[in-house]
């Protein structure tokens, strides 16, 4: 399978549109029963034969990279079963139960790509044990342990505040910054060193379905931004500042313990990757209707 067989030109402004301005919740739902795909069907015999060919530093750099995408598919997918109870429609429950099988789908086909092309044996397990021993502080903290922090205390509330800060920490932020600038970076080192198109081609069919995630985010989040405008702006501004703050204190982690691993697996420094991260920040705040632009 092919990039070409995949996407399109349209496609991409399409997903650009999905991320960038609320949406309906039907034309969302539409969308997820007009994209569905099997990871079954990416072939990984070329991206077999590209890894094994690479240096031993270049493949460890993907191995770790692969870590964190590993990371992020398990426990997105563990901990989006809070959101369905907390759900406060039954339209937007059913995008959030799309959303479970998305990720599960995800998790699957980073499975195969353990086992198909890093040469993994053993089952998730294994690969769970793998991607553990390659979990890195930074990783941990801003993306894992806050996640947690935002989203778990749904199983003891769900007021339409927590599943606020909990979309805004999941969708807005896990998906929309860290999740896309770690796909942004990747795909430039797949196109780097060429001879990839299975992971090429599977990262381009689940940008896709993250970008109808980050739209249900922007989607619910807007309408509480033009329903309830100076609570909903207070409650995003200060879950904007924790989230700044935490940035800085793990973009300086980085920079002094792990800048040559960054560099490694996503062929930039530290502090490119904060600046994506940033870039990408603002836009979420934008298409929330929390900046003007």
């Amino acid at each position: 399978m092919t990039t070409d067989q995949v996407v399109s030109e349209e496609e991409t402004a399409a997903e650009l549109e999905l991320e960038r301005t609320a949406s309906t919740y039907r034309s969302l739902y539409e969308h997820w029963e007009r994209c569905h795909w099997s990871p079954l069907a990416i072939d990984y015999r070329e991206d077999r034969r590209t890894f094994e060919a690479m240096s031993e530093e270049e493949r460890d750099g993907f191995v770790w990279m692969f870590a964190n995408r590993f990371h992020a598919e398990f426990n997105v997918a563990r901990l989006l079963a809070p959101f369905l109870l907390a759900a406060p429609s039954w339209e937007l429950q059913l995008l959030l139960a799309t959303q479970v099988a998305d990720e599960h789908r995800h998790l699957n086909a980073v499975l195969r790509v353990y086992e198909e092309v890093f040469g993994v044996r053993g089952g998730i397990a294994a690969v769970k044990a793998l991607a553990d021993s390659h979990l890195d502080p930074v990783s941990k903290i801003l993306l894992y342990d806050s996640l947690e922090e935002w989203t778990l205390p749904l199983l003891e509330r769900q007021d339409e505040d927590t599943f606020t800060a909990a979309v805004f920490a999941y969708h807005l932020i896990g998906e929309g910054v860290v999740a896309r600038t770690g796909q942004h970076l990747a795909a430039a080192q797949y196109a780097k060193f060429q001879g990839f198109p299975g992971l090429t081609a599977g990262q381009r069919l689940v940008s896709r379905d993250e970008a109808r995630h980050i739209g249900i985010g922007v989607t619910y989040v807007r309408q509480r931004m033009e329903s309830e405008p100076e609570h909903t702006r207070e409650l995003i501004g200060s879950l904007a500042e924790k989230l700044f703050a935490l940035a800085a204190t793990a973009l300086e982690t980085a920079n002094t313990r792990m800048s040559d691993l960054v560099v490694s697996g996503y062929g930039v420094d530290p502090h490119a990757f904060y600046e994506e991260a940033m870039r990408l920040t603002h836009i979420r705040l934008r298409s929330i209707g929390f900046l003007d632009g």
